[in-house]
């Protein structure tokens, strides 16, 4: 899962369980036969189970959401590794490459001071 994935994942299971806690501490009960009392009882045993279960999705998502930083900020470790490394053998290969062509100079100059 990528980072943006589970970010999204956390984001919407936040959300859940922001709109089933609403839910269940909305109080429906009003003046009834002791049936409608009875659904609506129900209905709020089943808003709890609800936000319950939210919440539990809430935390797998985090725990998702924790293992997919962890991811990225190890591949952007390795990536920075070797952005460094690349950058000192660059600067190696420049040096190398500078002494070759004073050598190569010096050698020429050499040639024509013994050309004189």
């Amino acid at each position: 899962m990528t980072l943006a994935e589970a970010q999204r994942l956390a984001q919407r299971t936040a959300d859940a369980v922001r709109e089933a806690a609403q839910r269940a501490l909305t109080d429906e009960r009003c003046s009834g036969s002791a049936a409608d009392w009875t659904i609506i009882e129900f209905a709020h045993i089943r808003a709890l189970q609800d936000a319950r279960r939210a919440e539990v999705e809430r935390r797998a998502a985090e725990e998702k959401l924790g293992v997919s930083r962890e991811h990225f900020v190890g591949a952007r470790t390795r990536a920075e590794a070797l952005r460094r490394v690349l950058e000192v053998r660059r600067s190696e290969m420049r040096v190398a490459e500078r002494l070759t062509e004073h050598k190569e100079m010096d050698e020429v100059a050499s040639l024509l001071r013994v050309r004189r």
